[in-house]
């Protein structure tokens, strides 16, 4: 059995939805600390408070939305990672020169902190020049059997790397 897996990992809708609760939750709670429904704080401590957790909640959630990417993973034979960013032909034409443009991205190493769990991949990869890019990979990020198949290899992986780690560096 090959453990070669290609797949294209979409940002997750899921965890945007969970984020931007999370984020409006904030918000919420600034609102509320502002108005002088929460606390018994005086208005020097609530107003300042209260504008701070507003102004957190939306700036934690620009930053999640800014930082979706969509990523090409393939997972070779013998369990070499490669990454990159997915560029749809669409915005190719349109898209300008980065590091891994004219490439088929960078190979990378999968870390020992990685998360493998059945309805959830954090992948912790870590490139040679000891970059870390982190992959939140959840079931709607990719289609049922892709992700079953990068979690095959993914725990192959983890399970074979005291073997190999040491060729891969």
């Amino acid at each position: 059995m090959s453990i070669a897996v290609s797949a294209v990992v979409k940002p997750s809708r899921a965890l945007l939805a969970m984020v931007g609760l999370l984020c409006a939750g904030v918000a919420f709670v600034g609102l509320m600390i502002t108005l002088g429904h929460l606390g018994d704080l005086s208005t020097a401590f609530r107003l300042p408070g209260g504008a701070i957790c507003i102004f957190l909640g939306f700036i934690a959630f620009y930053r999640t939305v800014k930082a979706r990417k969509t990523h090409h993973i393939d997972i070779s034979g013998n369990g070499q990672i490669r990454i990159g960013e997915y560029v749809s032909l669409a915005a190719s034409s349109l898209a300008v020169a980065s590091p891994n443009s004219g490439s088929r991205g960078a190979i990378v190493r999968l870390m020992a902190d990685s998360t493998i769990w059945p309805g959830l991949l954090l992948l912790r990869l870590q490139s040679e020049d000891q970059r870390v890019t982190i992959v939140n990979i959840l079931p709607d990020s990719i289609h049922k059997d892709g992700f079953r198949a990068l979690s095959v290899a993914c725990r192959w992986i983890a399970a074979h790397k005291n073997s190999t780690e040491d060729k891969n560096f």
